[in-house]
């Protein structure tokens, strides 16, 4: 599990790195507007939600090995094209192909097949501080790297990323298990009927949507405001993550050991929405202290969301919901970027964050109905019969069932 953990933490590590510097230097290029630059920012989230799904599901029927590679490959291509472009529609287009190599979903269906049931909560909330903890390095690896070196440099790396992540799909991640349901696949409105989904997958687009639009503003505010160096921005974002790598184990030990879910999505929201509203004052001191205070709630929120999306769904319904919420978050990243870029193209920023800011209310508000899913008994059976399985079928209190390399897993509601 660790090196598939590992594989979607380097993937996210390489879209992440450019964030910070990102939108400022996007405005730098030829034919470059505060909107264009906003698209550019969002492009890859663009395409992730238009290819999440359709990858997803051909994810189900062909190797998955090879969707990965091809995933890494196409990242690799729009890094190239990112770093070398001369315009602004270069950098869009670069940034699109990133996106297109939607293996997201791919990696976490792998995850919750190879890891046992009774180990996967854990394991997604290991992944999950895998990919914040690639995002706080991001942080501040940007700024340093791009100030010193230039942000081509950035997309360079994420190519050489690129080529790493092949390399550990070919030796060293193991293959998938065979996993049969014998339930039928219940209609997609069904999910839609689960209020529980419904608010996650609303909460994931608000914290990635609210993650892009910080990215896209802190840069600019900083830099053409303040007046500092695009270098400087470290000095931003270091205490931001610090204070994100404290989030962390935190928000996984409250949700998953604690079994404080509600408290974790609760807190880690109003801090994001907090710091919306501390960077609608036009202080330095209020401008430092929301960036600390988002990246705190994002981070306690990053290492559960997507452990509790698999949760709240059952077997035969994990990979979809999965896959839908992977779509509707990136849907949230790119509007994020190029709505605040719109706002910042009309001088309208500080109404902008005040819409946003009520927006917020509203999430965090449908968070306290939040009702986090029950506890299951898991019984697993080595040897059984078509009889079993259609008492099981008749069994109100069984949840689901599943078969898994020639074993039957029961999931009862007691």
């Amino acid at each position: 599990m660790k090196p598939l953990g590992l594989l979607l933490a380097l993937r996210f590590l390489g879209l992440f790195i450019v964030l910070p510097v990102l939108s400022y230097y996007a405005l730098k290029l030829p034919g470059a507007t505060p909107f264009l630059a906003g698209v550019a920012v969002g492009a890859y989230a663009l395409a992730q939600m238009f290819f999440q799904t359709p990858i997803g599901w051909l994810g189900d029927r062909i190797d998955k090995k090879k969707i990965l590679i091809v995933g890494f490959f196409l990242l690799g291509i729009g890094s190239l094209i990112s770093a070398y472009g001369s315009n602004i529609y270069w950098l869009i287009l670069g940034r699109f192909l990133q996106g297109t190599g939607a293996i997201g979903g791919i990696i976490l269906a792998y995850i919750a097949e190879v890891v046992e049931e009774e180990e996967r909560a854990k394991s997604f909330a290991f992944v999950g501080q895998f990919i914040a903890l690639s995002f706080a390095i991001s942080m501040v690896a940007g700024p340093l790297i791009g100030g010193k070196w230039g942000v081509d440099k950035l997309f360079l790396f994420t190519a050489f990323l690129s080529i790493v992540a092949i390399g550990m799909v070919l030796f060293l991640i193991p293959p998938t298990p065979q996993i049969t349901h014998h339930q039928p696949n219940p209609p997609l409105r069904e999910m839609f009927q689960n209020r529980e989904l419904l608010k996650l997958l609303f909460t994931g687009f608000m914290q990635k949507g609210l993650m892009t639009t910080f990215f896209m503003l802190v840069p600019i505010l900083f830099i053409q405001t303040i007046g500092w160096e695009k270098e400087e921005l470290w000095k931003i974002y270091l205490p931001a993550l610090v204070v994100g790598i404290f989030a962390l184990p935190l928000g996984a030990i409250l949700a998953e050991k604690k079994g404080r879910v509600k408290l974790v999505f609760v807190l880690s929201s109003g801090a994001m929405v907090g710091a919306i509203g501390l960077f609608a004052i036009d202080s330095v001191e209020t401008m430092i202290g929301a960036v600390i205070l988002f990246f705190f709630g994002f981070n306690l929120m990053e290492p559960v969301l997507q452990s509790f999306v698999s949760k709240v769904v059952k077997a035969n319904q994990k990979a979809t919901a999965l896959s839908l919420s992977n779509t509707i978050q990136y849907f949230g990243i790119f509007l994020g970027g190029a709505v605040s870029g719109y706002f910042l193209k009309q001088g309208l920023l500080f109404h902008f964050l005040i819409g946003l800011f009520l927006i917020g209310m509203v999430w965090v508000t449908l968070l306290v109905t939040f009702r986090p899913p029950i506890k299951l008994r898991i019984v697993k059976y080595s040897s059984y019969n078509s009889n079993l399985m259609e008492k099981l079928k008749q069994d109100s209190e069984v949840y689901d069932f599943y078969e898994k390399d020639g074993v039957l897993i029961v999931r009862y509601l007691n």
